[in-house]
């Protein structure tokens, strides 16, 4: 594989460690959110960290199962699971291999999510219903859980893909470059990368509710939502969202404000302007983490009653 193989593990597939500056959220910054974390070694032998989030209140009948996306842990998630928290849920998360807190060089594949959150999953032996919840690659990762496993109740995908054969072409153009990413999946995951996810959401009798924006500007709503909405599988609820981008779930202006100061940001890091840690870390200062990462609420009613619906 060479050269293919190498840029795809420097660059896609690599460690993802935290942003230097980025006023990532910490539990300890809404009151009374609460915090248990754990390990497990996984099959690689590898030390993955898993946490619990909730507030006192929380339901105990079922549990939330959050994936997350291509980023340095579960943290860049806090906004949505203190969100699903509020909403008087526990929620059960991780960091994947190569990412965040947990262990390993890398992340590996873009199949190793789902086999670290199927070991933690077998590992728990967790007695009651679970709904699963993912962004990105982490809802391609929830997908491909509902497709594997038969205790997960319902799925929640937020502007996930489907399958990679399906989206790598529309990424990259070259057909030599997508065979050899192809290969080197198979590879390094050859348990999980033959999921065929196309087929079971064509048949699957399973509860889906997929949220996307026509705009995502990571994964084409041509090769993602819009194939599902044309398979019609009435177990399926579809919501294509305008204007959003990659993150349906938040709100217009905390889309135009992320887009405002990663754009200054990234500028800044091409005009070599912002080239030490010292640098980062005031350009962040006074950005409002709480407006970056705002919730849609009336997206998350409409994942609540999902949730709750027998």
């Amino acid at each position: 594989m060479g050269i293919v193989s190498y840029f795809y593990k420097k660059s896609l597939v690599c460690r993802y460690d935290k942003e230097v500056g980025f006023p990532y959220y910490s539990y300890n910054d809404f009151k009374g959110f609460k915090q248990d974390a754990f390990t497990f070694t996984n099959s690689k032998g590898i030390e993955i960290h898993y946490f619990y989030y909730y507030y006192d209140n929380y339901k105990d009948d079922k549990l939330i199962l959050f994936c997350h996306g291509l980023c340095p842990g579960h943290t860049a998630y806090l906004a949505e699971i203190e969100c699903l928290a509020r909403r008087g849920y526990k929620i059960l998360t991780l960091d994947y291999t190569g990412c965040g807190e947990s262990k390993g060089k890398r992340l590996g594949s873009l199949n190793t999510p789902t086999r670290d959150v199927d070991e933690l999953l077998n590992y728990l032996k967790i007695d009651k219903p679970i709904v699963i919840m993912g962004h990105s690659l982490g809802g391609y990762t929830t997908l491909n859980l509902m497709n594997k496993r038969k205790d997960l109740q319902k799925a929640i995908i937020l502007s996930g893909f489907l399958s990679i054969p399906l989206t790598l072409p529309t990424m990259i153009k070259s057909k030599f470059v997508v065979k050899r990413i192809l290969s080197y999946e198979r590879k390094i995951e050859p348990n999980k990368s033959p999921l065929d996810n196309i087929e079971y959401l064509k048949t699957t009798k399973d509860r889906l509710f997929m949220i996307q924006s026509e705009d995502d500007q990571m994964i084409p709503y041509n090769v993602s939502l819009k194939v599902v909405e044309e398979m019609n599988n009435p177990n399926i609820k579809t919501l294509k969202c305008v204007g959003r981008k990659h993150n349906p779930n938040y709100t217009d202006d905390a889309i135009n404000y992320m887009n405002e100061v990663f754009g200054q940001y990234y500028y800044l890091i091409k005009k070599k302007k912002l080239k030490t840690d010292a640098e980062k870390i005031e350009y962040f200062k006074d950005v409002s983490l709480a407006r970056l990462t705002k919730q849609d609420e009336k997206l998350f009613d409409e994942i609540q009653e999902f949730i709750e619906k027998k």
